[in-house]
């Protein structure tokens, strides 16, 4: 056998070596309670009336409303939204199954326009965010919308998410999701 075979056979033997001695990542499974728990119920803040575009639902401020639909951004396409990006994911929302909302402040007669995401929870998810909505917008966000610009405001819901490695160990950590997200702007989406 000549000096490059052996070289060869001695360097693909060392390489199954090294393989086989990193061995295998271990294996994570997630055990976090994700069942769709739908929000039957919210409270829309004092001063704040929001209508839908197609008139199927209005919610007046501070009265308790029955959730007139339901999004579901916990799976799938719809999972997408983040702090990062969300004043810009409007029309993703659309196609999720929010709606297009008209907003009157006070008593203003020129209304804002919306688009109102009303998200499911889940059944590892607890705090009051996880059983009733609570539709409140700041002060200074209703002013930048007036002034042309899209606002966007939101109320996240805590949840845990468990889990165990293969080799026992648990695990166990929060997180947070939207359970309402409203864009709004003078100008219509």
């Amino acid at each position: 056998m000549k000096v490059w075979q052996k070289s060869l056979i001695s360097t693909i033997v060392l390489s199954v070596f090294l393989l086989l001695a990193m061995g295998s990542e271990p294996y994570h499974t997630d055990t976090t309670d994700m069942r769709i728990v739908p929000i039957q119920q919210g409270t829309v803040a004092e001063g704040i009336r929001i209508v839908a575009e197609d008139g199927s639902f209005e919610l007046k401020g501070g009265e308790r409303f029955t959730s007139p639909f339901q999004n579901n951004i916990w799976t799938g396409y719809c999972r997408r939204f983040s702090n990062n990006t969300l004043l810009t994911q409007a029309q993703d929302a659309l196609s999720c199954g929010a709606k297009k909302v008209r907003i009157y402040i006070g008593d203003r007669q020129t209304p804002l326009y919306g688009v109102l995401m009303l998200n499911s929870s889940v059944g590892s998810a607890y705090g009051a965010a996880s059983r009733s909505y609570l539709i409140r917008l700041e002060d200074d966000k209703i002013r930048h919308a007036q002034a042309g610009n899209t606002s966007v405001s939101y109320e996240l819901v805590k949840y845990k998410r468990t889990g165990y490695w293969d080799d026992g160990r648990r695990t166990s950590s929060e997180a947070t999701q939207y359970t309402w997200v409203l864009w709004y702007s003078s100008y219509p989406f």
